[in-house]
């Protein structure tokens, strides 16, 4: 029993390189502000941040949605236009001094880099949506 309890907790908690965003440290972070973000090096989407908390992913094909966050135990949770079920993440300084975020029950490898944060607008394929 002591060792299943163990590997629990090794599989749901960050490393110890990994230190975990408050929701307040991830609206600071975020707000105002364009995110881009990486998987295994290729580019994978951004998000801008509004200060009430809505938001606009842009996929790496062009596409945008609407969305809006929210914490939730502890995670960044987000829900869409479209219908997607909530999804929630963990967002976290890594030991290489940048961010990156993992989604509730992903592998502890399986992480989306924080490349870039800059202010700029997110332009949208076809739908004229821009953030």
């Amino acid at each position: 029993m002591k060792y299943l309890l163990l590997s629990a907790l090794l599989f749901t908690t960050p490393t110890m390189a990994e230190t975990l965003l408050s929701h307040d440290e991830f609206e600071a972070l975020s707000t105002g502000k364009t995110l881009y973000f990486s998987k295994d090096g290729k580019p994978y989407g951004s998000e801008h941040f509004s200060k009430d908390r809505s938001s606009v992913w842009r996929y790496s094909d062009g596409e945008c949605e609407k969305g809006e966050w929210f914490p939730q135990a502890g995670m960044i949770c987000f829900n869409y236009e479209f219908g997607l079920e909530t999804q929630c993440w963990d967002f976290f300084k890594t030991d290489k001094g940048g961010y990156a975020a993992r989604a509730e029950g992903a592998p502890k490898e399986e992480i989306l880099e924080l490349d870039t944060i800059d202010k700029k607008p997110l332009l949208c394929k076809g739908t004229g949506l821009s953030a």
